[in-house]
Order: structure tokens, then sequence, then C-alpha cells
């Protein structure tokens, strides 16, 4: 009885202690990945100067803080009355345009204008770290605004893509 007793505390201190180091290195890893959020104005208005800027503290021992600009992002709250099929663009499947459309992104002209800060937000915000410029959306959004096909856009077209 006595050696049942100490081989089931055994155990359980094992498994205790496996426990705590997968736990810790899951903790480690996802700490590791974590990106620096960066946030972004989502208002049609421009930014004031005086709202852009903080001013430096008046104390001589502090170095004066100034805060970037928040970054004013032309994406739509709303569904206009004509959405693009962001699906003919090559790498934006069906979750990923509805995952766009979340983010207030409904036409080709949108993701043809996007500015680098646009870009990263995006990237970001989808969890695809430099897709957009790895599957080149923006040449193929331009293309496709300007009414010209692309040769995926041509097979999605022709039902040889499948979502």
């Amino acid at each position: 009885m006595t050696y049942l007793f100490f081989q089931t505390w055994v155990w359980l201190l094992l498994a205790f202690i496996l426990g705590l180091l997968l736990g810790g290195f899951f903790c480690w890893l996802c700490c590791r990945n974590k990106k620096h959020e960066t946030s972004y104005q989502t208002e049609q208005e421009p930014i004031k100067q005086s709202q852009a800027f903080v001013e430096p503290a008046p104390s001589s021992h502090v170095a004066p803080v100034v805060n970037k600009p928040v970054k004013t992002v032309s994406f739509l709250s709303e569904a206009p009355a004509d959405i693009d099929d962001l699906k003919r663009i090559k790498g934006v499947g069906a979750v990923l345009e509805k995952t766009l459309n979340g983010l207030g992104i409904y036409q080709f002209k949108q993701i043809a204008e996007f500015t680098r800060d646009e870009v990263n937000w995006v990237d970001d915000s989808l969890s695809f770290p430099g897709r957009i410029d790895r599957e080149e959306w923006i040449e193929q959004a331009k293309q496709l605004s300007a009414g010209i096909e692309t040769e995926f856009s041509k097979r999605v077209d022709h039902g040889d893509v499948e979502y």
C-alpha cells in the first residue's frame, strides 16, 4: 500500500513538472512572435496639427515626447453599391475577401491606392505578413480597377478556380 501511495505521488509530481515546462515553452513561443500593435484612425476627416503631436514636457531632465501622427485610413465604413469581386485578385479567397470587407475594403480601387502604412496595417490585421507584396495585390488591383483583365481573373471568370 505504501508503495502505491509513493508511486502515485511521483507520477503526479512528474506530470506537474512536465506541465510547467510545456506551459513555459508555449508561453515563450507565443510572446516571441507577437508584434507591436499600431493604432489607426478610421475617420475620414484629416488630422489637425494640434491633435497629431503632444507638446514636450516642461521638465528639463525629461526628454520631449512626440507622438507619431495617427494614420487616417481611407477604408469605407459601409459597403458601397458597387462591390468588386476581390477573389479575382490572386491570393484572395472567399474567407480572406470577407475579412477584407470587414476591414472596410470592398473595391479594387482601394487596394490599388494602398500606402505603405495601409499595407502594413492590413498585413497585421490579416496575420499574413508580406502577402500583399509577395502576391502583388496592388499591381493586380490597379489593372482590375482600370478594367484590364489579369490571367488569374480570367481563370476565375471561367470557373477554373475553386474556393
